[in-house]
């Protein structure tokens, strides 16, 4: 199954990269809650109303690599869940970040996932964990984008 979803960013790429890249980790555990192995692999909770407790699902998360796509870059990402997984897909996903103009951005995530327990999985997929899989990813970009307009003092620099 696909998702996707994109917000708007009230900040120029530039800045947007910085705090992205510059201070991956921080922005991450602010996200996920947990952060651990230099940003890399993160412990967190996911859900259609953000973390919740009791209406998200903790997770791990995998941030890849940032690559450069022309005036934007995109970062992969990779989530699952944790303690027992049959019942929770794994997520692939793609975090695209574009210029709007000189003074806005664009976050948007595509993603993928394949939904568990076969055809009974499935149809469950069609009927409702589809609509909450897109309130996660929403959720997910709605708090990326709380994180970066919060410009921590450590992570300004000049003109940041």
């Amino acid at each position: 199954m696909l998702v996707y979803d994109f917000i708007r960013v009230p900040l120029p790429i530039a800045r947007v990269r910085h705090r992205l890249l510059a201070a991956v980790n921080g922005l991450w555990q602010h996200v996920a809650e947990a952060a651990y192995d230099e940003g890399e692999d993160l412990l967190g909770r996911v859900g259609p109303f953000g973390p919740v407790p009791g209406l998200s699902k903790a997770v791990s998360m995998r941030v890849g690599n940032a690559r450069d796509r022309g005036e934007g870059f995109v970062i992969p990402l990779q989530w699952s869940a944790t303690g027992p997984t049959e019942l929770f897909p794994v997520m692939l996903a793609d975090l695209e970040i574009t210029p709007l103009g000189a003074d806005e951005s664009q976050l948007r995530l595509s993603g993928s996932y394949d939904p568990p327990l076969g055809p009974i999985g499935r149809q469950l997929d069609r009927l409702l964990l589809h609509q909450l899989a897109e309130a996660t990813v929403r959720a997910l970009l709605g708090q990326l984008v709380a994180a970066l307009l919060k410009n921590p003092a450590s992570q300004r620099g000049p003109g940041l």
